[in-house]
């Protein structure tokens, strides 16, 4: 998912460096435009992300006590929408070294707010000029409903209910919806600020039905991000790189194993589904930590991160003209192939479009 790129030069202390953002926003990426179109397919168990259905589990638990040609891609439905969440933690690290830490400290909440907006609506424009070409040669008759409006100035996520289009961008809204609270709330004021709110998100959510309306709308908004995006600011204060030993290999390794695990058997819980994005970030941070000691998939996926903006907005229009094909089908290893291919070459044919724009995923 995008966020204005954050210019960071963060020290050798720092727990994650530049290169190491770089290398998870690629891993986020990759993450997300793979999960965008296997939960389309069909007889793919969508995975719990705005409300919690144990039919989705349970669902994924029989096709994994009895095998068949879809468990790769429920396995991948399962485990890659996390992608966010990355996205997300990101956004809290970047934003505060560069503005509580680095060369951003003077700007005013202001200016902060709308170079913030000016950059995701730019990134976002330019998206959907491509996704709306193709949108409207493969339904001449669809009639775009006022809701576009809103998804178009960034505010869409604030209805009661929502339409999409294309379906990823909600998260424009939502990331935009964090900027502004950074700002106002978080922004160089104490530890507390943060984890009251994270608290009173997790509260408010907890005590919501897993399949309400209401709980699908709060995370459809900043109650998903509250979490993942504090830990990102916390994490930037006060953690480093001797933090969890990471610089050892065989401590990343136990620490990805744990927090794996803890990922995994907290899908099966609402309670604990809830405080999921926590081992999602410890996971990632260690296997971006044992990523960077391969120089080959370090690079490939450095290069993806280099790329995630573009990829972002591009892939849906891909996915909108691939769907009914790869479903109508069948084939969905051979299909998911060219959808990457397309996907990853049509976004560096239209680099240049979007060259100009400052903006990470």
């Amino acid at each position: 998912m995008t966020m204005s790129k954050v210019s960071i030069a963060p020290s050798n202390n720092t727990l994650l460096s530049r290169t190491e953002c770089n290398i998870m926003r690629g891993l986020a990426i990759v993450l997300i435009v793979i999960d965008n179109i296997t939960h389309l397919f069909k007889g793919v168990f969508t995975d719990n992300e705005h409300i919690y259905r144990w039919s989705s589990v349970e669902g994924f638990l029989n096709n994994l006590s009895h095998p068949d040609a879809l468990l790769p891609f429920n396995l991948l439905s399962f485990y890659c929408p996390y992608g966010v969440m990355l996205f997300i933690f990101l956004s809290g690290y970047c934003l505060t070294l560069k503005y509580e830490q680095g060369n951003g400290r003077n700007t005013t909440c202001k200016v902060f707010v709308v170079n913030h907006y000016k950059k995701l609506f730019v990134m976002q424009l330019k998206g959907l000029a491509i996704f709306l070409t193709a949108f409207f040669l493969l339904y001449p008759n669809e009639v775009l409903n006022k809701s576009f409006v809103l998804n178009f100035l960034l505010i869409g996520n604030l209805k009661p209910s929502w339409n999409f289009i294309p379906g990823p961008y909600w998260f424009f809204g939502m990331i935009m919806e964090m900027y502004v609270i950074y700002r106002l709330l978080i922004y160089n004021r104490k530890d507390w600020v943060a984890i009251v709110l994270t608290f009173f998100s997790l509260v408010v959510m907890a005590l919501l039905p897993p399949e309400s309306l209401t709980l699908n709308y709060l995370r459809m908004n900043c109650f998903l991000a509250i979490l993942p995006f504090c830990m990102g600011v916390l994490t930037a204060r006060h953690l480093n790189a001797k933090s969890f030993s990471v610089n050892n290999t065989g401590a990343c390794v136990g620490w990805f194993v744990l927090g794996f695990v803890l990922l995994t058997a907290s899908k099966f819980n609402f309670y604990s589904w809830l405080i999921m994005p926590i081992f999602i970030i410890i996971t990632a941070v260690m296997l971006v930590k044992l990523i960077t000691r391969s120089n080959i998939l370090g690079t490939v996926l450095g290069w993806c991160g280099t790329m995630s903006g573009i990829l972002f907005v591009v892939h849906p229009t891909v996915r909108e003209i691939m769907i009914d094909r790869i479903n109508a089908t069948g084939n969905y290893y051979g299909m998911l192939l060219i959808y990457l291919f397309v996907t990853f070459g049509l976004s560096l044919i239209l680099k240049p479009v979007f060259s100009n724009n400052k903006e990470k995923t």
